[in-house]
């Protein structure tokens, strides 16, 4: 995917000198945004987090993303919402074609493309601004633009959600209450997350350490209950890991769950265990005691390295993290060889899980989702 994308590398360049060249784009005042962000279930949760945290009028944007983002965008609350399927090229180029129609009808005031240095995207976002004669707004790498209809941002020195609050600070702004509801804790269920999805399977930590490490917590409290998740194609895995450990209550419930049942989940959960993937969002936007295990990304590149519900785990190697963004080369210092997770004792995670359960309260308050708030 990644050397396809820089072959739009020179038709990303002439769109933008293209769209730069045009006196046709003006401002409007009718603060619609339409917000491009394909990749990453992750991103996505982090995003509307943030919307809801700087109050930010949801109503006004326009979420365009993958069909299999569908679930999502309604449980986040994102109710104006394109769809591109992707199962075949048909469809690609017809979904590409009905939004850049619809963005002509609808002429927003404002692109904001956050997938970032990606020239294919790239390509789109500038077609879409041309079509609807809006500026747009954008992020790289190694480089920083400011023209009359086209920002850059240089992705280098922000992590991402400075990124997503860069374009946030061009949202219209309401006053609305983010739902809180107290829940009872189950003190003895431990969620633990396989899931890494096929984007970047060296963010998952080894099957044999996550075995010695819910060895050690049965071992130290024998009534805790695991509940072992992931996506669907990863049930497999998942039971493959379960048939070799010696834990008498462990279940697989990978790709069993809906969107609302993990929320659900793990709203009373004592504690779930994760490596960086789209839940350890999901927690975090939940507000739930989550210890994240880290290896060729890092909590600071998320900005969660100051959140109080996350307590993370990694080795912090100088070459960390090796993964900033889809153009970085990950695992390059250590040859392939993901030493940031297969060095990384499961005997430092029980100690930090340990200390998490033994302080913990019996209740909590959790955000819920705009969709769960009926």
């Amino acid at each position: 995917m990644v050397v396809i994308d820089r072959l739009f590398w020179l038709p990303h360049r002439l769109m933008e000198s293209l769209g730069t060249g045009l006196g046709n784009m003006k401002e409007r005042s009718n603060d619609r945004v339409l917000v491009i962000k394909f990749m990453g279930m992750g991103s996505i949760i982090q995003f509307a987090s943030l919307c809801e945290e700087h109050e930010v009028d949801k109503s006004k944007l326009t979420l365009l993303t993958f069909e299999r983002h569908r679930d999502l965008s309604i449980l986040f609350g994102f109710c104006n919402t394109k769809f591109i399927r992707t199962e075949n090229l048909r469809t690609l180029l017809i979904d590409c074609w009905r939004t850049t129609w619809a963005t002509r009808v609808f002429q927003p005031s404002l692109i904001v493309d956050f997938e970032r240095c990606s020239h294919a995207v790239g390509c789109y976002s500038k077609l879409l601004a041309l079509a609807s004669g809006c500026p747009s707004l954008s992020f790289e790498s190694n480089r920083t633009l400011h023209t009359k209809h086209h920002d850059i941002f240089s992705v280098d020195h922000l992590n991402q959600e400075q990124l997503f609050l860069k374009g946030i600070e061009r949202m219209s702004r309401i006053k609305y209450p983010r739902k809180l509801k107290v829940v009872q804790v189950e003190t003895t269920k431990i969620i633990v997350n396989i899931n890494a999805s096929n984007y970047l399977l060296a963010r998952r930590y080894p099957m044999n350490s996550f075995m010695q490490l819910i060895e050690l917590l049965h071992q130290w409290d024998p009534r805790l209950i695991f509940m072992l998740t992931g996506s669907l194609n990863e049930s497999t895995y998942v039971e493959g890991l379960i048939n070799k450990v010696s834990v008498p209550v462990i279940r697989n419930v990978a790709g069993k769950w809906s969107l609302e049942k993990l929320v659900e989940e793990l709203s009373n959960c004592a504690l779930f265990i994760t490596n960086d993937s789209g839940p350890l969002h999901l927690a975090s936007y939940l507000k739930i005691s989550t210890l994240a295990i880290w290896g060729p990304t890092q909590p600071k590149h998320f900005g969660y390295d100051t959140k109080a519900s996350i307590t993370s785990c990694s080795m912090e190697l100088s070459c960390a993290p090796c993964l900033r963004h889809p153009n970085s080369h990950p695992a390059k210092a250590c040859h392939g060889q993901i030493s940031c997770m297969k060095n990384l004792e499961p005997s430092t995670i029980f100690e930090k899980v340990v200390g998490m359960l033994t302080s913990q309260s019996t209740t909590r308050t959790i955000y819920l989702p705009a969709a769960c708030q009926a």
